[in-house]
């Protein structure tokens, strides 16, 4: 499961199962629901903003942001080789 505090600096986008979407900063949830609280979580017990159903999320993605470069830092890999 994947913690808000690892995401961060990135959005959820959202879908409801109305057919609404939405992009939302993982900031945002982290001020409501706290940095330990978990993706899954989150999707569980937010509201859609169009038909006011709650913990109707039909579909959600954690959308990066940032540059290419930044986001290839993360794939980065050692070699068996190098030193820890």
């Amino acid at each position: 499961m994947t913690e808000l505090s690892s995401i961060s600096n990135n959005h959820l986008a959202l879908t409801c199962f109305c057919g609404h979407s939405s992009n939302v900063a993982v900031k945002h949830f982290i001020n409501k629901f706290g940095k330990e609280a978990k993706v899954k979580d989150v999707t569980q017990k937010v509201r859609c903003t169009k038909c006011k159903t709650l913990g109707m999320v039909k579909d959600f993605r954690i959308i990066f942001v940032g540059g290419s470069g930044d986001a290839l830092l993360g794939t980065a890999q050692r070699n068996a080789n190098d030193n820890l």
